[in-house]
């Protein structure tokens, strides 16, 4: 993308020349706008453009001076001067001075800018860093893409991928996906050159658009030779992106980056690198992952994992509680210690939902979130267990308390007192005898009852979660979801 600085006093122009055109479309970013010289010079310091199209007279500083000043900095930006039919001594001074070309406002239209710039675009592109030129945005996103997947580069592409960033953003959905159409276009575009700024807007830099909510930034590092200096560098570049997407945008993002120890080193594996390094966010909450400090991704789901997700039906109808309580926390520890792919956890607690016959559910996207999440396969309708007067007096005397009472506030040792024995003793022959803990036994006749009512009246959830027994609002909320997969809310939606 070429990069495009609008300079002129009048605010009417500037907002004329800022939407005089497409410029996404036809490959230009526009990276800002400036009221005179003295700004100019400072965006032109942070944005480095490509074109900078400008005004001859200004106050504070006008033309000239911003082109005399660019020039003594070394400045290669290709200069377009703005002028008026009484600045003609303005434009042969700027003429002097190396720009490449004036244009008067009056007869300034879209099909005459983007024939000028065009014609600049072709030298602008052979002098940068990779040497291609692409129509459009889109075209460019594709070749990137291309090269992720293992595709092979031009042979005119002089950019080299030695280094990968993967940048992520966090709560995708929350922050951008309900927004519209043009308005998310909008946002990927800054977002991309908030990475190139991050990276020190260098031409050694390309952002491409991945996939909702994920970004790869590919660095070339040929000038780099030092291992030390890659990492390094790379470690700034992944501090500043953290800092400027949460300053300028406020959406929190998360960054792995790959191995930095080799020239060899393709754009794919680069990639993959850096999305192995992401992964770790998944176990351990913090911002940025570095490729040289982590462990080798598990590719597989683990055996254990496989074997629960085949058996957890025959937990289910045997009502083995206590067998998928302690599986589960070895699965878990399993996918730990392996650093399985985020993906393959979610899709193996996806198939394992499916055959225990529990609705699609929120899957959670870290592994500290997936503790509690059985309570699901053990949490029986009271149906499915047998009539009470299978079980002991005492067992039996509690289920019917509990189906008749447990709207109300009732603990262990309520039941306790009701059948005259010691509440650990209690609790120990009903786990024993109908395969629940009495606790999943209570939360079940609860959640059943909220089933009931959401589903045949129009009480208010907060009404419902108290006659059901949840004294608590947000947490009858949060255990109704983790329980059936869906929200109280959704779940009123889909029975009707």
């Amino acid at each position: 993308m070429i990069k495009v600085l609008l300079v002129d006093d009048d605010f009417l122009v500037r907002t004329f020349l800022s939407r005089i055109t497409d410029w996404e479309k036809h490959g230009y970013t526009l990276v800002g706008t400036a009221q005179d010289g003295e700004e100019a010079l400072l965006m032109v310091r942070e944005y480095q453009p490509d074109i900078i199209i400008t005004d001859i007279s200004m106050p504070v500083m006008n033309g000239i001076e911003l082109i005399r000043r660019l020039k003594q900095e070394g400045n290669t930006a290709d200069i377009v001067a703005l002028s008026c039919h009484d600045d003609f001594e303005y434009v042969k001074e700027a003429m002097k001075l190396g720009i490449h070309e004036y244009v008067l406002k009056n007869l300034l239209t879209e099909d005459s800018l983007l024939t000028l710039l065009d014609g600049m675009k072709q030298s602008i592109v052979s002098t940068n860093k990779g040497g291609l030129q692409f129509n459009a945005p889109d075209e460019e996103r594709e070749y990137y893409l291309r090269l992720l997947r293992g595709g092979e580069p031009k042979p005119e592409d002089r950019f080299f991928t030695h280094a990968a960033m993967a940048v992520s953003i966090l709560n995708y959905d929350i922050h951008t996906a309900m927004l519209p159409m043009e308005q998310q276009k909008k946002f990927h575009s800054s977002f991309a050159q908030i990475c190139r700024e991050a990276c020190q807007n260098v031409p050694t830099v390309r952002c491409v658009h991945v996939q909702q909510g994920l970004y790869a930034v590919l660095l070339d590092f040929a000038g780099v030779p030092s291992i030390y200096e890659r990492r390094e560098k790379i470690q700034q570049y992944a501090s500043a992106a953290v800092r400027y997407a949460q300053r300028y945008l406020a959406v929190p993002v998360c960054i792995g980056t790959s191995r930095v120890d080799s020239f060899q080193s393709s754009a794919q594996q680069c990639w993959q690198e850096a999305r192995d390094a992401l992964n770790e966010r998944f176990y351990v909450s913090q911002a940025v992952f570095y490729g040289w400090q982590m462990e080798a991704c598990g590719k597989e789901i683990p055996p254990l994992a496989a074997a629960f997700c085949e058996e957890i039906a025959d937990y289910i109808a045997c009502r083995d509680g206590g067998t998928i309580r302690r599986q589960w926390e070895t699965v878990l520890e399993e996918f730990r210690s392996r650093h399985t792919q985020q993906w393959l956890v979610q899709e193996w607690l996806r198939q394992t939902d499916r055959r225990a016959g529990i609705p699609q559910r929120f899957i959670p996207d870290n592994l500290a979130e997936f503790r509690g999440l059985e309570s699901a396969y053990v949490t029986f309708r009271e149906e499915m267990l047998p009539e009470p007067d299978t079980y002991s007096s005492a067992v039996s005397q509690t289920i019917r308390y509990l189906q008749e009472h447990h709207r109300q506030d009732v603990s262990l040792q309520t039941v306790a007192d009701q059948v005259h024995l010691n509440p650990a003793y209690l609790s120990h022959i009903f786990s024993k005898e109908t395969g629940i803990t009495f606790s999943e036994y209570l939360l079940s006749c609860r959640i059943n009852t909220a089933k009931e009512l959401l589903s045949h009246t129009s009480d208010k959830i907060r009404d419902v979660a108290e006659r059901s027994g949840f004294r608590d609002y947000r947490n009858f909320c949060k255990t109704f979801k983790r329980v059936t997969g869906v929200t109280p809310q959704n779940y009123r939606k889909q029975s009707h």
